[in-house]
């Protein structure tokens, strides 16, 4: 693998040829606008919900949501052939995610997909 200091030089290079000019002065802008979006909330958010979606059994959860309504934790799980224990990780990811948003009603809980979140969701 190559070395960081290798790959500067080597970058210049190839962005010099792409775009005809100099690019020994575009490498330090392109490197402050990765550093700034990497800090946006929404650069966040978008990679938190992703990663939340990553997992296949999630994006299963949230499909189910998106046809359904709302669900309670056991209609996810009889629907996934999941645990008890981990549909309440899974959905516990998921809300942390601000994909989706639960309730309690009594000693059942309800989940029901964000509104925002619909779009992403299959």
């Amino acid at each position: 693998m190559a070395s960081a200091a290798k790959t500067v030089p080597v970058l210049g290079e190839r962005l010099a040829r792409l775009t005809g000019t100099e690019a020994a002065g575009c490498l330090p802008l392109y490197r402050a606008e990765g550093r700034k979006l990497l800090r946006a909330r929404a650069f966040s958010l978008a990679l938190r919900r992703s990663k939340a979606l990553a997992d296949e059994h999630r994006m299963l959860a949230a499909a189910l949501l998106k046809r359904r309504g709302e669900l309670c934790a056991c209609e996810i799980q009889a629907a996934t052939g999941l645990t008890h224990a981990t549909v309440s990780h899974h959905m516990a990811v998921l809300t942390e995610a601000g994909l989706v948003q639960a309730r309690r009603q009594g000693k059942w809980m309800y989940y029901r997909l964000d509104d925002a979140a619909r779009g992403g969701v299959p």
